[in-house]
């Protein structure tokens, strides 16, 4: 079952013994609501970086125009990135950026570093043909830009999978339903929350960090077991 930021902020409430937030509220405008609040963002932000969770994967599309070199993929941000597989048979590392202009032959274009890419458009800014590598760049603040090389002569449509954390919640979205695992996500919440209060009135702070660190490899274990991370491909 899915659980809700508010959810969320009452589930630690309750761990460290405090009053709970009534189901009915709107908004987060008590203190002590708002700290809760900010240590479960933070742990969820976290937890967006340590794994490829397939919670927050999507796949997208974006329209190079043609002689541009770039272009803004709009359901991102900059913490966002790529998906990448291993292709046990070929020994590589695969980002799943592909050209689906024509549908029927898409193209896996190749990872490039974004300073070689400039580079290589700078020294022949004449090349126009069908891309063949791309870069991210998220220097932009909270934008994530898809480069290509070469420039395309006329406009193509590239597909990409990528992982896109949520965004930071605001007092009101209370009844946004978070996306990674829960149980992590609260116990480490309230060994912040146990921290902050002092270390005396809770348990060890090793300890709940240790617990949360635990918590989070067993439910990184579990995405990885479910979306086939560690199952070995049978060469042909």
């Amino acid at each position: 079952m899915a659980t809700t930021y508010l959810q969320a902020i009452n589930r630690v409430l309750e761990k460290i013994g405090e009053t709970q937030l009534p189901n009915a509220i709107t908004s987060l405008t008590e203190t002590y609501g708002l700290l809760v609040g900010s240590f479960v963002q933070d742990i969820k932000e976290e937890m967006e970086d340590a794994h490829d969770w397939r919670a927050l994967r999507q796949t997208n599309t974006s329209t190079i125009a043609a002689d541009a070199q770039s272009v803004a993929i709009t359901e991102a941000d900059e913490r966002s990135r790529v998906v990448r597989i291993l292709q046990q048979n070929r020994g590589e590392i695969i980002p799943l950026v592909f050209d689906i202009t024509d549908a029927n032959n898409p193209i896996n274009l190749k990872e490039m570093d974004l300073a070689e890419l400039i580079y290589r458009d700078t020294m022949d800014p004449d090349e126009r043909n069908d891309p063949m590598y791309f870069a991210l760049d998220n220097s932009s603040g909270d934008v994530l830009e898809l480069y290509v090389w070469p420039r395309p002569s006329g406009a193509r449509t590239i597909q990409h999978t990528l992982v896109i954390p949520q965004t930071r919640f605001e007092p009101s979205d209370l009844d946004q339903t978070i996306k990674v695992p829960i149980r992590p996500l609260v116990t480490g919440a309230v060994w912040y929350a146990l921290e902050e209060r002092g270390e005396e009135l809770g348990t060890n702070g090793m300890f709940n960090e240790q617990r949360f660190r635990d918590a989070l490899n067993s439910a990184i274990g579990r995405d990885s077991d479910g979306q086939g991370d560690n199952i070995e491909l049978v060469r042909t």
